[in-house]
């Protein structure tokens, strides 16, 4: 016999689905998509309601601009060294359209980067938490990116990385906890969405970046989290961004691209920078610095003669 649940629990057991497979896809809209097949019972507000009352913190949505794809379009130049013949016929129709030659396209978009990169105005923002066990400063959280492929921030698919996401430059707190719902914690916000959040936002209080490191056109705050001992285990975490976690020592990350691990751009400079994070805290210095990734130091170089091809 079919066991009863009350009216309050099938609530609960609905909305805590709706709030599963918003974690999962990444958007209102693309539920939808994913449930086309039959009405979901709950419509466009009603589903923004069930996550304004679980605290939920709503990711961010692709945007990209002229740049963006110019630096998605070196990204590949650059880490896949694809001819140029190639590259441009495995270009998207909506960007061969707007130059006439191959090496129009080339010119305009190293022409594009270099301007940006003169300038430093980072056009987009990013948060990354440096995430650490209860008094062990020399581990470090990973976990194998499982989302789609992101190739203008270096992000393929499987990547190993920390704990990251778009974000906007002014909301460091929500941007944090974003970041904890869905690449750390996520199955605890879904079990017990107020003690969870109460938690996080306890741990995230007063959490100050201590770098910033620029990855293509986005700037990255790096936040470093210690966590209790209570949530330092394997078995907290959850995601359904990342995959297999693990502690891995500091630097042990520093040599995993030499070992033919793939990172995700931008982890190796970050584990460099809290070494040196932890070296100024014992000289009593807590002031964030800035970092330029590899991928744009190298960046700079090849844009810097922009008529070479």
């Amino acid at each position: 016999m079919k066991e009863l649940v009350s009216p309050k629990e099938a609530v609960l057991e609905f909305e805590r689905f709706i709030v599963s497979e918003y974690l999962r896809y990444g958007s209102v809209d693309e539920i939808f998509r994913q449930h086309n097949d039959r009405a979901l019972g709950i419509s466009y507000p009603g589903v923004y309601h069930v996550l304004n009352r679980w605290g939920v913190v709503r990711g961010l949505g692709r945007t990209n601009t002229p740049l963006t794809e110019s630096i998605e379009f070196l990204v590949r130049k650059i880490e896949k060294k694809i001819p140029l013949g190639t590259l441009y016929r495995s270009t998207p129709p909506s960007f061969r359209p707007s130059m006439a030659t191959l090496h129009t396209i080339y010119r305009w978009a190293k022409r594009v980067v270099k301007e940006e990169i003169e300038k430093r105005d980072m056009r987009r923002a990013g948060t990354a938490l440096f995430v650490t066990p209860h008094l062990s400063p020399n581990l470090v959280l990973l976990g194998r990116d499982t989302a789609p492929p992101r190739l203008d921030v270096g992000k393929p698919y499987g990547a190993i990385s920390l704990p990251m996401g778009f974000s906007k430059s002014w909301e460091r707190k929500r941007a944090a906890l974003r970041v904890l719902q869905q690449e750390v914690f996520t199955n605890k916000l879904i079990e017990n969405p107020a003690s969870f959040n109460e938690t996080a936002n306890q741990l995230i209080d007063g959490l100050d970046p201590f770098m910033f490191l620029d990855i293509a056109d986005v700037r990255v705050s790096v936040y470093h989290l210690e966590l209790p001992r209570e949530l330092s285990s394997l078995e907290n975490f959850s995601s359904f961004k990342l995959k297999n976690f693990r502690f891995e020592r500091v630097e042990d990350v520093l040599t995993m691209s030499q070992s033919k691990y793939l990172l995700r751009l931008g982890i190796e400079e970050i584990a460099t920078g809290y070494l040196k994070y932890q070296e100024r805290l014992a000289q009593g210095t807590t002031e964030p610095f800035y970092m330029d990734s590899f991928f744009n130091q190298r960046l700079a170089l090849l844009v810097a003669n922009q008529e070479s091809v």
